[in-house]
């Protein structure tokens, strides 16, 4: 129904025109289908424990120290001291392991990959109990020192200590070595004991998985930890044992968060919310899925398309037919319905060439909304056609209608990552521009009319002036023939 043809029907029964139910049909449509599947903040507290642990990882690759700094200079006369290499450290490659930045990779690197980053788990608790919170350390050091800046894995794999703590004294930063981080079987945390004891500068300090550690330090006795000669073993060598609280499985997660990051850029955090939304979507396209959303753009776009019937006959100052709001509330749950079912098709088609589920998802998404555009640009197209036809407006007038039209039924592409709240934004543009279009075309036709009442006046006072005009000439040529028989007869008296 056209807006001219709409106007001649009356107020009574009025209601949006079709382009406008297509389009606001569609924006629920998209509303729904946004809805359905948004990244969920991630609540799992293993997920945002990987995650402290990952961000750790990406810490430590930080320099040790600045270059040309005294802690710099400080930091690689501990390194070198501390190490374990055969031949030593030269001086210069102390020096480059103390002011150089890691990179990610070297820390699953080696012959025990998970080595490295149940270092980094372990200068990560170890750095928040110097800080005062609760790691969960089996075991921990009866006085945790104030004065510990940061704890760091040393930069040197032959270093004879895997951690080194970086403390502030009354003459500046110092760097510390502390600890041996080992994690495996028991038979090897065992043997390295032993050789902790045996080797000199290795210090009496074991960092192991909790489930090494009784509370009070000494070795636990249990079929998935020591055995009874293990634990008489390690006691007699004098080596105090610490535990890290799931030392094993956070480190062999970091690990894994480590490679994944290095394959896909993302953490932890990112990664869970992206298998979640795989799910989400995977189970928004089941049938079961596709039918809820089926019936939730329905009522959306029934609820839509009743409101805005509402206004257009409120504002129009006709009488509020129900009959009429129940049959556009009607047709905008078919457009709805149907926009759910090609969400679907396009969906599981581009999902079945190979393309992601969020790719699909959004390749649907934006097929669905580009369609409904593109069928409510025809429809206003056809209408601005039929008006052109029947003489209500011009063709300029069809032209820009169109193309102002156009701008309105395509506005649902830019909004649509606004969701549920783009649809009073999509009511209020496609009401009022339509609304304004209507009222220029309403100040032509009344100019014309009033244009058309002016020119019929002139033409009655032109019709009224020639009448006068030939009265005029009729009377002067009874005038004339007056004159004519009076000067006759004044003549033919004077002959007398």
């Amino acid at each position: 129904m056209s807006e001219r043809s709409g106007k001649r029907k009356g107020a009574r029964g009025r209601k949006p025109d079709a382009a406008t139910r297509v389009v606001m049909a569609g924006a629920a449509e998209g509303a729904v289908s946004q809805a359905s599947a948004n990244p969920r903040p991630v609540t799992d507290p293993e997920v945002l424990r990987r995650s402290r642990d990952f961000a750790e990882a990406l810490r430590q690759t930080d320099p040790l120290a600045k270059t040309g700094t005294p802690l710099a200079e400080q930091a690689a006369k501990t390194i070198r001291d501390g190490t374990a290499h055969r031949h030593g450290l030269r001086p210069k490659t102390a020096l480059r392991h103390a002011t150089r930045r890691r990179v990610l990779r070297d820390f699953t690197k080696g012959k025990n990959p998970q080595g490295k980053t149940a270092e980094i788990v372990a200068a990560s608790d170890i750095r928040d109990l110097h800080r005062g919170r609760d790691t969960g350390m089996v075991n921990p050091p009866e006085r945790a020192a104030p004065n510990v800046r940061d704890v760091r894995v040393s930069p040197d794999d032959q270093a004879s200590k895997d951690l080194l703590l970086i403390a502030r004294t009354p003459k500046g930063e110092i760097v510390v070595p502390n600890g041996e981080v080992k994690t495996g079987s028991a038979k090897y945390i065992v043997r390295e004991i032993d050789r902790m004891a045996a080797t000199k500068g290795r210090g009496k300090v074991m960092i192991t998985d909790s489930r090494f550690v009784n509370p009070d330090g000494s070795p636990r006795i249990s079929p998935d930890a020591f055995t009874a000669r293990e634990a008489r073993r390690i006691q007699d060598t004098g080596v105090e044992l610490r535990g890290i609280h799931d030392l094993e499985s956070r480190a062999g997660w970091t690990h894994k968060d480590i490679e994944r990051f290095r394959r896909d850029g993302l953490d932890p955090i990112k990664a869970r919310q992206l298998d979640t939304l795989r799910d989400d979507i995977a189970r928004a396209y089941r049938p079961k899925g596709v039918a809820g959303r089926a019936a939730g753009a329905a009522a959306m776009a029934a609820a839509t398309a009743a409101v805005v019937t509402l206004v257009v006959q409120a504002v129009s100052e006709g009488e509020i037919d129900l009959a009429t709001v129940g049959e556009a509330a009607g047709e905008a749950a078919v457009w709805g319905v149907g926009g759910t079912a090609a969400d679907a098709i396009l969906y599981h088609g581009a999902n079945s060439v190979g393309l992601a589920p969020k790719v699909a998802k959004s390749f649907a998404e934006h097929g669905v909304a580009a369609g409904f555009c593109l069928i409510a640009v025809s429809v206003d197209v056809s209408e601005e056609v039929r008006a052109v036809q029947a003489g209500e407006i011009s063709t300029a007038d069809a032209v820009g209608g169109s193309a102002m039209k156009a701008a309105l039924d395509i506005l649902p592409l830019a909004l649509t990552p606004l969701g549920l709240s783009a649809i009073p934004i999509l009511i209020g543009a496609q009401f009022g521009g339509r609304w304004v279009i209507q009222r220029v075309r309403d100040g032509k036709i009344e100019r014309k009319r009033r244009f058309a009442e002016d020119m019929m006046r002139a033409d009655r006072i032109g019709d009224r002036m020639d009448r006068l005009q030939a009265d005029m000439r009729r009377d002067n040529a009874e005038l004339d023939e007056t004159d004519r028989l009076y000067s006759e007869a004044m003549v033919d008296g004077d002959s007398k």
